[in-house]
């Protein structure tokens, strides 16, 4: 039927429909609702909340709902999603809203967040809730861990800035260097040295705008301010922990405080790239019983010069040798934990090689060794045992694509909240919502998963679970032991 002569035919009809009929059955929003119970949120934000003084306030629930539905449905403001919440109807359905009743005002959301809800944690305890729900249903193994770094734009302009004096974040295990420096000198009848500088400050640029973020090279040419994400996920895909630091920190530097959020887990293989592959990681990793996989790192040198390899080190007399079968002995041990091996001036001069081995003015070889370089080796020996390429290799499947689907369609490519804080919210709702929609798929199969693990059985039939434990209480993580094995059963009726 046309209506060229009435176009308001449709429109000017009055029915009688209740929200749920306008809903589709199968609506992403109503498996997210049937998965998650947000009734959490009350108990943690009771008291913020007065039941006799004020005016009625907003729905807890409705506020932590409605950035889940700007993340899910990537829109990219605050101001658009509530512009799209007052005509879709699934939305309203989703937040216990009626046609009639009138939307809360965008910057409702913010104010709420940033008065009432300040110190709550409100969207860290999401991500906390969601990833308790995945470990309940056992869909978490998680002896391969993957980490990895990326970046995200600030919203802070590039050219508001001010160059400040910085105090210099202290490196991974630093201290413990330090110590095993002066044991080494000592080793070798050297002075200790003298303690070194807290922090040593160095002159950077601080954006005025959101002094939090840092200064961050992308690429060869652009520079921006920016946020580094570092998160980690199991070999399911399944993000399990995360963390926030300014642009400029390195990915080395923030791994410690991503590694204590994992540590509960218990993982048999840590799997980075090499942004992570430094001395004091591989030894870290090793002394607790971690298998770290690192790639292939291409040596480091100048180009038609002799490389780092052609020099062989020789353990028993704390020696290398070069390619002319002629020694470099120890001479000192840095403060970066460098072992110094210098060759004899005189041999080198008359060296046939010594055209392509250094351009040093003394004609003196010198070749650097850390102290921690054994741990590297091992690393170096775990790459190339059986299955490890294989799990390297695994990263564009687990940790690279779930960046890829965050900035792709959650607006985890830029930003525009300012301040580390706000960053942390952003990125732990994002990552909860990723787990979401991995969950609600999942779920929706109506599968039945039985996990073994020696102090308790869960089995998991649909989205009921009967748990058997022993005096376990239940935390963010989830200190799991033994190996992790999943029976599929058949469909359950």
């Amino acid at each position: 039927m046309f209506h060229k002569e009435n176009p308001e035919y449709n429109r000017r009809q009055v029915g009688f429909y209740t929200l749920d009929e306008l809903v589709p059955k199968d609506h992403f929003l109503r498996k997210v609702e049937e998965t998650i119970d947000f009734s959490f949120i009350y108990d943690l934000v009771e008291d913020s909340y007065s039941s006799d003084n004020g005016r009625p306030s907003l729905d807890p629930v409705l506020l932590v709902k409605i950035p889940l539905i700007q993340c899910f449905y990537g829109i990219r403001s605050m101001r658009q999603t509530i512009k799209d919440i007052e005509v879709n109807t699934a939305y309203r359905w989703f937040l216990g809203l009626s046609l009639d009743d009138k939307v809360p005002h965008f910057t409702t959301y913010g104010k709420n967040y940033s008065r009432r809800f300040e110190n709550k944690e409100v969207l860290a305890h999401i991500f906390s809730h969601v990833l308790h729900h995945v470990l309940e249903a056992g869909l978490i193994d998680p002896s391969e861990i993957f980490i990895d770094g990326t970046h995200i734009k600030a919203a802070a302009n590039n050219h508001k800035y001010k160059t400040v004096v910085i105090d210099q974040k202290a490196k991974f295990m630093s201290e413990q260097l330090e110590i095993e420096i002066n044991l080494d000198r000592k080793k070798h009848a050297k002075k200790f040295l003298k303690p070194a500088k807290k922090g040593e400050a160095k002159p950077k640029k601080q954006s005025t705008t959101d002094p939090d973020s840092g200064w961050f090279h992308k690429g060869e040419h652009k520079e921006v301010f920016a946020y580094n994400a570092q998160v980690a996920c199991d070999k399911h895909g399944w993000a399990l922990a995360y963390t926030v630091e300014a642009g400029n920190i390195h990915d080395s530097q923030a791994f410690s405080a991503l590694f204590v959020k994992l540590e509960p887990f218990s993982p048999e293989f840590i799997i980075a790239d090499s942004g992570y592959k430094t001395p004091s990681i591989a030894k870290f990793l090793l002394e607790k019983g971690i298998t770290p996989v690192f790639p292939y790192t291409r040596p480091r040198g100048k180009k038609d010069f002799l490389r780092p390899k052609d020099f062989v080190y020789d353990e028993h007399f704390d020696c290398y040798l070069c390619p002319e079968n002629q020694v470099l002995t120890y001479r000192t041990t840095t403060r970066e934990g460098y072992r110094e091996y210098k060759s004899n001036p005189k041999i080198c001069k008359t060296c046939p090689l010594l055209a392509i081995c250094t351009e040093s003015r003394q004609h003196q070889k010198v070749v650097v060794r850390h102290i921690w370089k054994d741990a590297l080796e091992v690393c170096e020996d775990i790459r190339h045992q059986s299955g490890m390429k294989e799990r390297y290799q695994h990263r564009k499947e687990t940790i690279e694509r779930l960046f890829g689907t965050a900035k792709e369609y959650h607006n985890l490519r830029y930003t525009r909240e300012k301040g580390k804080s706000k960053m942390e919210d952003k990125v732990g709702l994002t990552l909860a919502c990723l787990n979401i929609k991995k969950l609600v798929k999942m779920m929706v199969g109506k599968t039945c998963y039985f996990i073994q693990i020696p102090q308790y059985y869960w089995i998991v039939r649909e989205l009921s679970v009967n748990i058997k434990k022993a005096n376990i209480v239940f935390d963010v993580c989830l200190h799991s032991e033994g190996k992790l094995y999943r029976v599929l059963f058949q469909k359950l009726t």
